[in-house]
Order: structure tokens, then C-alpha cells, then sequence
């Protein structure tokens, strides 16, 4: 009773931290390997590896992100303001309704809706991005503190990995076969959401936003990150959003600009699809992307600002102990 006692105040105590401190546990996850390269490889310190691999990850991935994120919702409320004050009558989804009804000309009566009224829906979209910007980058961008803590926590996660690690297998009731196989089996697994599915996704959308810049379409980070989040969905990926843009180009009359975008599309973004998840998913669990987005989307609403990462983490954790589960029970067997 001691325990659970002083185990329900700990969790209350560390409960306004645990999305800092997760959010550190898997950026340690993730980059452990580049921690451990520059300790055996390089023979540094593990007080100076740990601190090279934060600072990277501060570099490389924290600072883009932030200003990403600013850009975003800048574009959002700009895009937002434009169609609710119709003042963006030249851009791309404020004419989106002329051309539906172009279209619908072309065809049957009945054939295509021509009440079609895509700046409602591109309102609703713009109303969740924006509804949902705080919740999804907040905890990591919106204090010092929990900026400075998460860098910390993150640095001290590098060099105690191994400790916590053995003292989590030692708490176990498995043998340390079982305990071993299962978190190999979970990091692979969130090696294959995170840096294979979720590292796809991103790198499409920047593809996305840059084929966007170079062929005169307007808030490109904005859909560079519908299209990042696009390229989960099976079959259709980027298409969603690249094949609007190139009809509107082609309606718009610049056709060279159109079939520019459409070749950028099918082989710069596309081969991404088909090369990254090569590289990085060699030998790895791989998770449908679509389970990646429900997860993600999902722990968004669950969870919030931390329900992003939880999310694609708790499927990982999922696959993981399906894997195992027939060895436990085995296990179980042989102990009976």
C-alpha cells in the first residue's frame, strides 16, 4: 500500500512534466544510435556525446520545426483572413469554386455539383489547422521552461539510457530474453513509424511546399503540410493536394507551370514514397501509414499537444507486444 501510495503522488507530482519528459524519451529513442556512434566510434566522453547529439538535435530538428510552425500559422490566418473577407479572389482555393463550376459545364447536368462550395471546406480545414496549432506544437514551443527541461531531460536520457533500460528489465516479471527481445522489437517498430513513415511524410511536404514556391502557388508551407499529412493516406498521398494545383494551373492558363508541377509531383515526390522507406526500413517493422495517421489524428484529440508523438508510440508499443505475445505465453506454459 506504501508503494501504490507514493507511486499515485509521484505521478501527480511529475504530471505536468510527463509530456516534456516523453517527448525527450523518444527524441532519445530515435537518436540513440547517433549517441552511441560518437561514443564508440569516436571514443568521446558521454557527458561530450550526449551534449554533440542535443545540440544536433536543437540544430537539425527543434529550430527548423519552430520556425516551420510560425510559418504555418501565419499562412493559415493569412489564407483564413483572405477567403472569410474575400480578399484572395486571384488565389488557389478561392477560385477553386469557378473552376468546380467550369467543370460542371463540361458534363452532364446532375453529373458534377456545382453548389460545390470549396472555400467552405477550405474554411473548415483552415478552422481545424488553426483550432488544432496549439495542441500539436505548444507543449514543445510554448514555454521556456519546458524547452530548457525537455534538452535537459533529453541530455541526461543519453547518458543514463543504459541504466534505466536495465532497471526496467530488472522490475519485469519476464526473463531478460523476453524483456531484451521485446525492446529491440519496440525500437524497431518506432524507428519504422517515426523515421521511415512519419520522416516520408515530411519530406514530401517539403517537397510539396518547394514544387509550390518554384511553380507560383501561393502558402506553400501551408499545403506542403496538407500534403505531408496527405501522403499517409494510401493510394492518393500527395495527389490530393498536387492535383488540385496543377488544374488550377492548367484553368488558370499557365500550362507550363502546370506540367511542370505534375512532373515535380509524379517523380521528385513520388520517388521519395519508394526510396526513403528503403533506407530507413531496412529489417523494421513496418506499420501501415494509414494506422500512422489514425494514431496520430487520434492522439491529437486524445491527448493533445503530446497525443502527436503518443499516438504513432503507442501503435509501435502495440505491434511490439503482439510480436512478443506468443513467446510470453509459451513462457507461461512452460512455467505451469
Amino acid at each position: 500500500m506504501l508503494t501504490v501510495g507514493l507511486s499515485v503522488l509521484l505521478f501527480f507530482i511529475l504530471k505536468p512534466f510527463l509530456g516534456v519528459i516523453f517527448i525527450a524519451g523518444v527524441l532519445a529513442v530515435v537518436f540513440y544510435p547517433l549517441y552511441q556512434k560518437l561514443v564508440d566510434r569516436f571514443n568521446c566522453p558521454k557527458g561530450l556525446a550526449s551534449l554533440a547529439t542535443t545540440f544536433l538535435i536543437l540544430v537539425f530538428i527543434i529550430m527548423p520545426l519552430a520556425v516551420v510552425s510560425a510559418l504555418l500559422l501565419k499562412e493559415a490566418v493569412d489564407l483564413y483572413n483572405s477567403i472569410a473577407f474575400g480578399g484572395g479572389s486571384q488565389g488557389f482555393i478561392s477560385q477553386a469554386d469557378v473552376l468546380i463550376n467550369k467543370a460542371s459545364s463540361s458534363f452532364l447536368p446532375g453529373a458534377v455539383d456545382s453548389q460545390i462550395n470549396f472555400e467552405l471546406y477550405a474554411r473548415n480545414m483552415l478552422n481545424w489547422v488553426i483550432g488544432h496549432f496549439d495542441s500539436i506544437f505548444s507543449v514543445v514551443f510554448g514555454g521556456i521552461l519546458n524547452f530548457i527541461l525537455m534538452l535537459i531531460s533529453l541530455f541526461y536520457l543519453f547518458i543514463f539510457g543504459d541504466k534505466i533500460k536495465k532497471g526496467l528489465m530488472t522490475w519485469s516479471p519476464l526473463p531478460d530474453k523476453h524483456d531484451e527481445e521485446f525492446i529491440q522489437t519496440l525500437k524497431s517498430s518506432i524507428d519504422a513509424v517515426l523515421r521511415g513513415r512519419i520522416l516520408v511524410s515530411v519530406i514530401q511536404g517539403v517537397l510539396v511546399g518547394i514544387g509550390f514556391v518554384i511553380f507560383g502557388v501561393g502558402s506553400p508551407v501551408l499545403w506542403g503540410f496538407v500534403g505531408g499529412v496527405a501522403s499517409l493516406i494510401p493510394i492518393l498521398g500527395t495527389s490530393v493536394v498536387i492535383a488540385p494545383a496543377v488544374i488550377y494551373l492548367f484553368l488558370s492558363h499557365s500550362v507550363g507551370a502546370g506540367l511542370g508541377l505534375l512532373i515535380w509531383g509524379a517523380v521528385v515526390v513520388g520517388l521519395v514514397d519508394n526510396i526513403i522507406p528503403i533506407i530507413f526500413m531496412k529489417d523494421k517493422m513496418g506499420v501501415h501509414p494509414m494506422i500512422v495517421l489514425f494514431s496520430m489524428l487520434g492522439g491529437v484529440e486524445i491527448f493533445g499537444a503530446i497525443g502527436f508523438l503518443v499516438g504513432p508510440v503507442v501503435v509501435s508499443a502495440f505491434v511490439a507486444l503482439m510480436k512478443i505475445y506468443p513467446f510470453i505465453m509459451s513462457y507461461k506454459k512452460q512455467e505451469v
